[in-house]
Order: structure tokens, then sequence, then C-alpha cells
């Protein structure tokens, strides 16, 4: 089967499953007991419209459609979807659209910056494993292996807070190694106090209001919300409005990034840990194919056998566990975004099972699905470019 042919058939295949992901988030407004037209109306459910003779509630149900057949309410719901319509949230009072926008690119940069940390460490540790095996680094790494898989990512994420975002006066090490005060890192907010970042959220980046362009006008008017990305092209009119320590693209930059090390640690570590034990065990197999022989046998370098014919091969697999690892990572956000006061997807949805914001839950259900579905698109589509050979056998 050809690349291409690949790449369309598994686009294809996305559909029903797209439909089924549609259909389980209306499900969810559908099984959850409470009503969401007598959560709009408040107190005033029981009073009676003087025009119509009906009740709050009554009207409510009536706006929101749920006295229609629930193939109806569906229909109507994939209409809304469709033309982006997506409900007016309750407990921030804007449409959800908006409020999963802004909250996506936060959880999407912790979760990606956190796999960029993962991926080095868990490969290259278990690169070394691998060729070091039963000797004492080896059996070091795949303790760390055990133990980074196990560690809760509450009691990591305080512990890293109370040694790195802290000075030895409460407990932490930063002080007399790093020669900072008050911690090496920020232990809480995606941005300093100090800082309001020139972005949608910000009253600076409103052009009616202050007439002022944050980003240049090829670029989203209010940036992309990957604050990492976003800092490098912040105009230098909006850089002079800021606080004037963070007046530049760099410091914008290092901002974003020093808030960013430790949550995405704490979310990054245990596949870290998985991607060290998938490693040692995928080169282990490969060091005993035939073509590993035959190269050694040539009389090529070890180092030569093992970075250019056993690790590309035994690399081929790890691809697989990269779509996991992204919904794992995002998964993991809702402790991490509610520990070090990120505002992104975990945060919001956790607001909207507690305020019972019906239309916000179905909507990052309905993104972080997306996400997912996605990923694993590109890492299939990336394993047939990687291993060609792996497109005969489907």
């Amino acid at each position: 089967m050809k690349t291409s042919e690949f790449i369309i058939r598994r686009i294809i295949l996305l559909i029903p499953v797209m439909i089924g992901v549609t259909v389980f988030t209306f499900a969810i407004a559908q099984i959850i007991p409470a009503d969401p037209a007598a959560i709009l109306c408040g107190e005033r459910c029981g009073l009676i419209d003087p025009v119509t003779g009906k009740t709050m509630l009554e009207l409510q149900r009536e706006r929101l459609g749920l006295n229609d057949p629930v193939i109806v309410q569906f229909w109507d719901y994939i209409e809304r979807l469709a033309s982006g319509d997506w409900g007016e949230s309750t407990t921030y009072n804007r449409p959800t659209s908006d409020v999963v926008r802004d909250a996506a690119p936060v959880t999407l940069e912790m979760a990606l910056f956190a796999l960029l940390m993962a991926y080095p460490i868990g490969i290259t540790l278990g690169i070394l494993s691998a060729v070091w095996q039963d000797q004492v680094f080896d059996h070091i790494s795949r303790f760390l292996a055990i133990a980074f898989v196990s560690l809760p990512i509450f009691w990591l994420a305080m512990m890293l807070q109370l040694v790195f975002g802290t000075g030895p006066d409460v407990g932490g090490i930063c002080d007399p190694i790093f020669g900072t005060e008050g911690g090496c890192f920020p232990i809480y907010g995606r941005h300093d106090a100090a800082l309001t970042y020139p972005d949608r959220s910000s009253s600076l980046c409103d052009t009616a209001i202050t007439g002022i362009a944050c980003y240049p006008s090829w670029y989203p008017s209010g940036g992309t919300g990957f604050h990492l990305v976003d800092s490098w092209f912040v105009t230098d009119e909006a850089l002079d409005n800021i606080h004037p320590d963070y007046a530049s693209n760099y410091k914008l930059f290092d901002d974003t990034l020093v808030h960013l090390i430790l949550p995405s640690f704490t979310l990054g570590i245990a596949s870290a840990g998985s991607l060290l034990r998938y490693m040692r065990a995928s080169l282990l197999e490969v060091m005993n194919e035939d073509y590993v022989r035959t190269a050694r046998a040539k009389g090529l370098s070890e180092s030569r056998v093992i970075i250019v014919h056993a690790c590309r091969n035994a690399l081929v697999p790890i691809l697989t566990i990269l779509g996991f690892s992204i919904g794992g990572a995002i998964g993991g956000a809702v402790l991490t975004e509610s520990i070090f006061a990120f505002y992104g997807m975990g945060n919001v949805a956790v607001d909207a099972i507690i305020n019972l914001d019906y239309s916000v839950l179905m909507g990052v259900t309905l993104i972080t699905a997306i996400i997912f579905l996605m990923s694993n698109l590109i890492v299939d589509i990336l394993y047939g470019v990687v291993d060609p050979l792996s497109l005969m056998h489907i």
C-alpha cells in the first residue's frame, strides 16, 4: 500500500470515530441527572412570566430545546457545533468556544513541553541501560523507571515546589546551589504576577481601545495562545507598554519557559519512565537481529552499530507510544494545573463539573478527544513513513 493511500484510509477511518465522540459528548448532558435549565434560571425558576403564563423554568427549557425529542436535540447540537456556536458558559458568562479556545493552548503547551523533556531523558537512559545491560547503571535506570511511573503526580508536584521553588529557610535547596533568592523556579502561575501578557485576554491588545497592535498584521491578532511561540512575535509597540522587566521578546519567552519547567517536568516524568523501559526492551531485542551481527562482522565500531543500525530500528516502536503519551499528559493536566495554578483545560473542566456547566464540560471533552485522535493519526502517518514495510501488512 502506498503512503498516500494509507493516509487517506486513516483519515476516512476517523469519520466514524468522530461521530462516536460527538455522540459521547452529547450523551454527557443527557446522563447527568441535574437539569441545565434549572441551573440557568436559578432562584427565578418558579416565577411566572406575565406574557406567556409559563414559569421561567419552562421558558428556559423551551429556549434550550430540552422538550424536543432526543434525536432533534442531537441534530441541533451537531448544527451548533458546525456553526461554531457551542453555547454560553454559565460559569464564565462567555461563549463556550472562547473559554475552550483560551484554555486549550495552555494545556497543550504544557503537555508538549513535558514530552519534549520526557523523550530525550527516557530514550537516552533506555539506550544506555541496554548497552550496559545488568551493570550498575542498568539497575539504577530500571529502578528510576519504576519510580518515575509510580510517583503520584500531586506528591511529586508539591515536592518539586518545596525543593526547587523555595529557599533553604523552608526546606528548599536553591539559594546555596544557584545563588538565587526564594527559589530557582516559580511555583505557580503561567507568568510573573507583575507581567500582563499581551494576548487576547489583555486589554492592551484591544486595538479599538488602545490603538496598539500586539502582533504583526499577518499573525493572529491576540496571539495563538502558545506563549513560547507568541513571545517572539510581540511588536515593539506592545513591548513598550508592558512592565519594563519584560519589555523584550527574549524576556517574555524566558518568563514563559521558567514557569513551565516544574509543571512540565511533573507531567512528563511518568512518560520518561515508560519510555526508558520500552526503549531498553526494544534495543535489546534489536541487538540480537542478524543485520546487527552482520554490521559487527564487517568491523564497524560498536558505537556506529548501536547508533546507526540498532537504535534507528529500535526507535520505530517508540513512535506508537507518542500518541498515548500526549493523551496521558493532557489527562494528567487536571492535577498539575490545579497545583501550579495554570488555567488550562484541566482547571476549566474542574470548574465546569463543580458548577454543572454543561456546555463547557462538553466542549472540553470534545476538544480533548479531537486532540487525542489527531495525535494518534499523526503517529500512524509517521509510523508508515518511518517504517514503509509496515504498510505491506495493512
